[in-house]
């Protein structure tokens, strides 16, 4: 027996969870997938490094090198790392809106991340040039909140945690 890869087990279940939500199309899928694929490594949500090499793990931090990224004086802008920063900040919101939201409930952050994920998106829209992937960021801009509530009810009833907490990927693993 084949065993499927974790890209595809997210997609089956992300395409589960959002049809459940009236969320059907394969693009906003797809996107979705790949970032709870990648972000599966902690790694990966730790992957913008400020000009020391340490991550950016808060979003002021993620605003603030985008902001640098603009350019100044010195220097030209940088529209690639713009995008990849801007790309970054709403994938990080989503997941963690999406998956971790009674934390940001409880510490009273969660209005900020939605806030934020929903304009990195439609920053994101604003320099892509590529159609397709325009109106992907566009979708998740519009979409932002409505797509990390699913992401959390999908958490809550197809991957449970138990009473005693446990690992968000165990449970994953129990479906």
């Amino acid at each position: 027996m084949r065993l499927p890869s974790l890209y595809q087990f997210f997609r089956h279940q992300v395409n589960h969870g959002f049809q459940r939500h009236g969320i059907s199309e394969p693009a906003t899928v797809d996107y979705v997938s790949d970032i709870l694929t990648r972000f599966a490594q902690v790694r990966h949500m730790h992957a913008l490094r400020d000009i020391n090499g340490r991550p950016l793990e808060y979003i002021v931090d993620m605003i603030e090198a985008w902001r640098r990224s603009e350019g100044d004086e010195n220097g030209a802008p940088s529209p690639a790392r713009r995008r990849l920063i801007l790309r970054h900040l709403g994938e990080y919101t989503l997941f963690m809106s999406g998956l971790f939201r009674e934390r940001l409930k409880t510490r009273g952050e969660l209005d900020y991340y939605l806030a934020h994920g929903s304009s990195a998106y439609w920053r994101c829209a604003d320099y892509e040039h590529d159609p397709r992937q325009r109106q992907i960021y566009w979708r998740l801009h519009y979409d932002f909140g409505r797509i990390s509530s699913t992401l959390d009810n999908m958490r809550r009833e197809q991957f449970p945690l138990p009473p005693s907490g446990g690992n968000l990927l165990s449970a994953f693993w129990r479906v």
